[in-house]
């Protein structure tokens, strides 16, 4: 879509415009920007630049582009258009495309895209006839095809096979040998009953794209619905060599098996599908074949083991519970599906009941039983044994593992135990030894999969080094910014107390917390798109800028369960600490709650804890990383701290345990809420709250303990190369090295 405001008279932008007619993608870029970067509120170089941006895939900086021209001048259809396509996978697109009709009403692309909207939503009747809108005032053939294979599509999905039909008649007429035309067509005639039609196409699109998957796995669609199993896994198996690992494939091979009355084998490929969709985050499809299952075998084991799976990765807690236990109702020998519950069990803090079902599971076990299952029993075993102090019953699970462990993974995880087993005997060497062999086994698989540099680290040096030039000070005011909602971001670094301090807070009516949810990214994300990226953006952001941020991230807080936006809203996220600078800018008024800890047990903490690996959690798996991590994450803050008039309380994680009452109240009084008594009972409130999704979820369902204060002197000889580095911030935060 191209934007037809009208052209300015300017060097950059003609420049720009004749870059785009060479196909210099590259340079057409750079000369927008640099036209941006000296016309800001530019609505023809923001529209014009916002279209080059959908036409070369960047959806993300076209929405702001076109968003901030269609706020600059309002009411051109063509920018908002160009505004719907770039929304299409975001919020707003239908709304968008409705507006330009209002203004156009017979613009194709408005009614084509308004199309789109619906067929996503599944309103296939709404979606067919806003294809026939943008049908009717297409000007050519060529524009009309891609048009008719859609609305063919819609007409099928709303109940009008004769309708289909005569779209994909019209469209065999333009372009009769279009691989896409027949392999459509040849789908819609498979699915309604016309099987050897749907053949005679399908081969003809074969020769048109030989070896393409969708194509191959249509074909054995074909055969299938032709009664010719045999004849169609061969040709699944050959799409297996060719695309391995397509859930498709085990999907469409588990219905040939179904035909032929083979359940068992069938039950194995559509596991295998549902599995994979599962993994890949694709939970409808997951969702679709799972139903099939279980509604052909109510009684299947299997199949109610992997919908205890898939609830669990879509965080449906209570209904991932209910899947493993029907699974185990059904199969009580079902060795997997116990485990699972077992660890559920035990990270939402229900040890009771986690102890019953492992212990029924080692009752279970016998011949043939799968070894992985029955470590990650002895590993809840394990868990349960040190979190009641039977540390020889711990190391006794802990042997099993050893004898069963199939991969590396089960190894890591019990690595971590082990560690903290002998922690807990006093053994430091030992511990230290088990958590460098977990953390080398979490590691490696990690930098096999993201080579190159630190990005965690470096993003932190790359902003400390602005900071350092003084880059903060002369931000400009932004001219009149609306309010925003009561907000506090509760920073710091991670196992320094934040956990406790979210759980302590969590209890409080006034206060809704989010503790380590991705609430900021999407704002990253945004800022990144603007024309100058991140953090550069930041120093020149206006008005419209820091609103279009604020709806990024209210969204994101919406997806994350906040209903009222009358509390204060708490958002917990340790490494939020780097982003200080962003938050303040877009949320002027926010408060900060800086957690502190012991800088030594924090590195050493976290050298400890075996977490899920992304880009700074990775650091975590030396100490030298994890030291380099907090050094400069601390350097970061503290030009923050000089250079922004950030609102900023900090609290130390060792005085909380010595004064829990006096140093919550200072930190009500703070965020501006009254103390409560019932904040006193946060650990009851944890265990009611069920799981926690951080690494701290069995301590803060404890009453306060002080065994963690100061562990690192039991460490000394391991930390005593880093004390140099730490030193500084020792000092600067008031512990001192003798006495911690």
């Amino acid at each position: 879509m191209t934007s037809t405001l009208p052209p300015i008279d300017r060097p950059l932008l003609r420049a720009a415009r004749a870059a785009v007619e060479r196909r210099d993608v590259q340079r057409a870029d750079e000369l927008y920007r640099e036209h941006l970067a000296g016309a800001r509120d530019d609505a023809v170089g923001l529209a014009e630049y916002g279209g080059f941006c959908l036409r070369t895939d960047h959806a993300g900086a076209a929405r702001y582009l076109l968003a901030k021209a269609d706020a600059l001048r309002p009411g051109d259809p063509d920018c908002l258009v160009d505004l719907g396509y770039a929304r299409i996978e975001a919020p707003g697109a239908r709304e968008t495309f409705a507006a330009a009709l209002a203004l156009s009403p017979r613009a194709a692309p408005a009614h084509y895209g308004l199309a789109l909207c619906f067929e996503r939503e599944g309103s296939w009747a709404l979606a067919a006839a806003s294809f026939s809108q943008a049908l009717a005032s297409q000007a050519t053939r060529a524009d009309a095809f891609p048009i008719l294979l859609k609305l063919a599509a819609a007409c099928q999905h709303a109940g009008d096979a004769a309708a289909a039909e005569r779209h994909f008649a019209q469209a065999t007429a333009i372009a009769p040998d279009d691989p896409a035309l027949l392999l459509a067509h040849a789908r819609f005639l498979r699915e309604t009953g016309v099987a050897v039609r749907a053949m005679a196409l399908i081969d003809r699109c074969a020769r048109q794209a030989p070896g393409e998957p969708r194509v191959l796995l249509e074909k054995a669609r074909c055969l299938r619905a032709l009664g010719d199993t045999t004849q169609a896994k061969r040709w699944l198996e050959g799409l297996e060599t060719l695309a391995p690992g397509l859930p498709e494939t085990h999907a469409e091979y588990g219905q040939c098996l179904s035909a032929v009355g083979e359940r068992a084998q069938r039950e194995r490929h559509w596991i295998a599908a549902i599995d994979t969709w599962t993994k890949a985050g694709d939970f409808a499809s997951a969702q679709a074949l799972l139903e099939r299952l279980l509604d052909e075998d109510p009684a299947s084991a299997a199949g109610w083991h992997s919908r205890g799976r898939l609830e669990n990765a879509r965080n449906r807690i209570d209904a991932a519970e209910a899947a493993w236990r029907r699974a185990i109702d059904c199969d009580p020998g079902r060795l997997d599906a116990r485990a699972s519950l077992a660890l559920l069990l035990e990270g939402g803090n229900r040890l009771a009941e986690a102890e019953v079902v492992a212990q029924d599971a080692l009752r279970h076990a016998g011949e043939g039983q799968p070894q992985d299952a029955l470590a990650e029993v002895h590993l809840v075993l394990c868990r349960l044994a040190r979190r009641r102090k039977d540390i020889a019953r711990g190391l006794d699970h802990l042997a099993c593992i050893d004898a069963l462990a199939r991969n590396d993974a089960q190894r890591m995880h019990a690595g971590f135990e082990r560690g903290k087993l002998l922690d807990m005997q006093g053994d430091a060497a030992g511990a230290i030894a088990a958590f460098a062999l977990a953390n080398r086994l979490a590691l490696a698989p990690w930098q096999r999969a993201n080579p190159g540099r630190n990005k965690a680290l470096a993003g932190v040096e790359y902003m400390l080094g602005l900071a350092s030039e003084g880059w903060l000070r002369p931000w400009r005011p932004i001219a009149a910014p609306p309010q925003h909602r009561d907000l506090a971001f509760l920073i710091g670094f991670p196992r320094s107390g934040t956990t406790l301090l979210n759980q302590v807070l969590d209890t409080h009516p006034a206060i809704h917390t989010i503790e380590e949810k991705p609430t900021v990214q999407d704002i990253m994300d945004a800022v990144r798109d603007m024309p100058s990226g991140y953090p550069r953006a930041l120093a020149d952001l206006d008005a419209f800028d820091v609103g279009y941020l604020r709806e990024a991230y209210e969204r994101a807080v919406a997806a994350h369960g906040d209903g009222d936006s009358s509390l204060l809203l708490l958002d917990k996220f340790p490494m939020y600490t780097t982003l200080a600078a962003l938050l303040h800018r877009v949320f002027p008024q926010a408060r900060f709650v800086f957690a502190l800890r012991h800088p030594c047990d924090v590195v050493l903490s976290c050298f400890m804890q075996d977490f899920g690996l992304n880009n700074t959690m990775a650091n975590f798996c030396t100490l030298a990383d994890a030291v380099a991590l907090y050094v400069r994450t601390m350097e970061l803050w503290q030009l923050y701290r000089e250079q922004l008039p950030l609102c900023v309380h900090t609290i130390r994680y060792e005085d909380v345990v010595d004064d829990f009452d006096g140093q919550v109240r200072a930190l009500c009084a703070f965020l501006g809420v009254e103390w409560q008594d019932g904040l006193r009972d946060f650990s009851a409130n944890a265990l009611a709250r069920g799981r926690i999704d951080t690494p701290s979820y069995e301590q803060v369902s404890r009453p306060l303990y002080r065994e963690a204060r100061y562990r690192w002197e039991r460490y000394r000889e391991f930390l005593e190369p880093h004390l140099p580095a730490l030193q500084p911030w020792i000092e600067r935060y008031g512990y001192t090295r003798d006495k911690g």
